[in-house]
């Protein structure tokens, strides 16, 4: 027999003393995009459920975030249910708006919760971990209403998107990039009316780190008061409604998890053939100052201009499970990847997903008596699979993104035939085949080597040089340097947009080959503030030639520490040219967020952070700016 669900009604005893010693199967923390959809999961299943949030909605990013439209995401399961349940609120409630009406989905949400059974908590925030050595059997809370109290369960999900639980029980995190722990930026969305509907957008505003309080308080009033959003004038341009109240944070901290699904093992075919459900996105980082973001990402993102190629990544349990834990899983943002895979497995539909696939594994592991890490995995599938969360049908693949319209999208291939990838590298898309001769290796250098020489066509020749650089051969050199000295404006049309002009690749490429004969060359990129060649049609993430100069100073400057760590003799050189340059710096090195360029983001400090970093590894002193 299935147990019965909890009652909303505290003991009496519990109401006067104000410490409720409760017991639930399952206790939900934070009801955002994942946890709402867990708490219903759970408690359709006859669980006893205890959801709990410190706001006072259900939902998350799409409710008091505002963003009432999907990215991309796999299709199916319980949250397709609930979506189709909000129209029905428009028609005598809620203003209609295109997309997920925010304020019906919110209402739609807390009833399904309500009717099946569950107990919800808002103004209610998880101020201890309850633990019997490593396994996590409930939570210490705090409400105005109730005040201080614990609450037992068997599985406690951890749904704050921050990963707070398991922060608190002590599990270990990562998060943000290796150059500064800097994670995408975050961004706010605002409401307009649009004729008789309700519109929804966002512009990119900031950087922000959830996890410290001081940083959050500065980007909540910060970001509202931009001249995005706070005009001195509304007409009917700007016939804006209001901002939404909770900030769109797309990136926090992550668990270290039993399984780990990273970028680079991803890219190696490494992954899970037991998914709970397939998270399917591109790597969708909104960061403009990719120069110091890891080396994969650099040469995905840059080298092979690769950023549209959508993955479909397989979510195994073990990424849902804190490593050494017991009793405790985490949804949403703070799964078990990496910085590098998170701008791809973060989409609105995935994460309600992987709510709904904490609430069946808990489910398992109550109804069997058995730990999280062992529910047995056909069943869990079946249910996933019975809820439409996991299909036969999903496959792991790449789909390419192309710029022409008379292109149909659809599944593709690693190239392996030589023919294949000299047509490619000859192509205004030549995304595909430098990571197909990447992957290659020595079976394809020789080619390379052949198809640089001077009688070749120059797409040819340039793309045959970046897969070269990308497989290590010096060989590539010169050809880059000429690319450098032409601030080649050429744009690649791999990915619909986000593409990386050849002229900077060809800059990262050589401090990838720590290319000594560079370094004239790379200072004379520092020194120059004119002749970089703005491309209009890059306008979607370069908006103007001050952000396409801020990619040849930032990758130039990568370039020349990378070359000085590997050749002691150029440090005297490039260390002078950096302390030169540290002087210069008037704040005119700037980059824009992506959906407004009135938004401009002062690279200074990052730039006197990575020189500061360069001469302590060097064992030089830091010089001071005057």
């Amino acid at each position: 027999m299935q147990p019965k669900p909890a009652s909303n009604e505290l003991p009496r005893n519990a109401q006067e003393s104000g410490t409720a010693r409760e017991a639930y199967d399952v206790i939900v923390v934070g009801l955002g995009t994942a946890g709402s959809i867990a708490v219903i999961a759970a408690a359709r299943k006859g669980l006893r459920v205890l959801g709990i949030d410190r706001h006072t909605s259900m939902g998350g990013a799409g409710t008091a975030g505002g963003v009432l439209g999907y990215y991309f995401g796999s299709r199916g399961g319980l949250f397709e249910e609930i979506d189709a349940k909000v129209p029905a609120t428009e028609k005598s409630v809620y203003t209609p708006s295109f997309g997920i009406n925010a304020e019906g989905k919110q209402y739609v949400l807390e009833r399904e919760a309500i009717e099946a059974g569950a107990t919800i908590r808002y103004n209610t925030t998880v101020i201890g971990v309850l633990t019997e050595g490593r396994t996590v059997t409930g939570t210490e809370c705090f409400s105005p209403e109730l005040g201080r109290y614990t609450a037992k369960s068997r599985v406690v999900i951890d749904a704050t998107g921050n990963a707070d639980v398991c922060r608190l029980a002590g599990c270990e995190l990562r998060g943000g990039r290796e150059f500064d722990g800097q994670a995408q930026p975050f961004s706010n969305a605002l409401f307009k009316l649009d004729g008789e509907r309700v519109r929804g957008f966002y512009t990119d505003s900031g950087y922000v780190f959830p996890e410290d309080p001081d940083s959050m308080s500065e980007a909540i009033v910060g970001s509202a008061l931009l001249s995005t959003h706070l005009k001195a004038r509304y007409d009917e341009e700007h016939r804006f409604m209001r901002i939404a109240p909770q900030l769109g944070v797309r990136e926090s901290q992550f668990i270290v998890g039993e399984y780990n699904v990273t970028l680079a093992s991803f890219l190696e075919e490494d992954y899970s053939r037991e998914p709970l459900f397939m998270a399917y996105s591109n790597l969708d980082n909104h960061s403009k100052d990719i120069a110091f973001e890891s080396e994969l990402q650099r040469d995905w993102t840059v080298a092979a201009s690769l950023w549209g190629l959508k993955f479909t990544v397989p979510i195994p349990l073990g990424a849902l499970i804190p490593k050494g834990f017991e009793g405790l899983l985490a949804a949403g943002r703070c799964l078990a990847v990496d910085h590098d895979m998170a701008s791809c497995v973060r989409m609105k539909r995935d994460m309600q997903k992987s709510g709904e696939a904490a609430a069946y594994a808990a489910f398992l592991a109550v109804s069997k008596q058995v730990p999280l890490k062992e529910v047995p995995y056909p069943e869990l599938a079946g249910l996933l699979r019975e809820a439409g969360c996991l299909s036969e049908r999903d496959k792991v693949y790449f789909e390419q993104r192309v710029a022409h319209e008379d292109k149909a999208n659809g599944p593709i291939r690693w190239l392996e035939e030589v023919t294949e990838i000299r047509s490619g590298l000859s192509d205004v898309k030549p995304g595909v085949a430098i990571w197909s001769a990447k992957r290659l290796g020595e079976t394809i250098r020789p080619h390379l080597l052949e198809w640089i020489g001077p009688d070749k066509p120059e797409h040819l020749r340039k793309h045959s040089a970046m897969a070269l650089a990308l497989l290590g051969s010096p060989q590539a050199a010169p050809l880059l340097r000429d690319m450098v000295r032409e601030r080649d404006p050429f744009v690649p049309m791999t990915s619909l947009k986000y593409n990386q002009a050849r002229g900077y690749a060809a800059v990262y490429l050589l401090g990838r080959l720590a290319d000594k004969e560079a370094v004239p060359d790379l200072l004379r990129v520092l020194e120059s503030r004119e002749g970089f060649t703005y491309n209009d049609r890059n306008k979607e993430f370069l908006s103007d030639e001050q952000d396409l100069r801020f990619q040849y100073v930032s990758y130039a400057l990568m370039a020349l520490t990378s070359i000085g760590d590997r050749h002691e003799e150029t440090r005297r050189t490039i260390g002078e040219a950096f302390g030169r340059y540290l002087s210069q710096l008037d704040g005119s090195l700037v980059i824009s967020f992506k959906g407004s360029s009135e938004i401009r983001n002062v690279m200074d400090e990052k730039i006197r952070q990575l020189i500061d970093r360069t001469f302590r590894r060097w064992g030089k002193p830091v010089p001071n700016p005057v």
